[in-house]
């Protein structure tokens, strides 16, 4: 699923009623694109909740082109599970090959 432009009331309200039919339609596995968007931040609870759902039926929620700041700013006052949700999509866009070599940089520094 691709969301795009600016995401408002009007755009979570579509965004939520598409994630729950899919969800309720058997979806197990969902990929949310927000490369296209702006003002995503505001979806956290809606993500999280499908999420939630998803994870309850053995499923799986990814969230692909998050644009950080944006949502760094919103994980000040937002609960655990969509700082997790944030923590997962940031973790999974990080090339393993990154991860490793910045993990062996670390590692030397001590």
């Amino acid at each position: 699923m691709t969301v795009t432009g600016r995401v408002d009331r009007a755009k979570v309200t579509e965004v939520s009623g598409i994630v729950r039919g899919l969800v309720a339609v058997g979806v197990r596995v969902l990929t949310v694109d927000l490369t296209a968007s702006w003002d995503g931040a505001v979806l956290l609870p809606v993500l999280a909740r499908a999420r939630a759902e998803l994870a309850h039926d053995g499923g799986s929620l990814h969230v692909v082109g998050v644009a950080l700041p944006e949502f760094l700013a919103a994980l000040s006052d937002a609960p655990l599970d969509e700082v997790f949700l944030v923590y997962d999509t940031v973790r999974s866009e990080v090339a393993p090959e990154t991860r490793r070599t910045s993990s062996v940089r670390r590692r030397t520094d001590w």
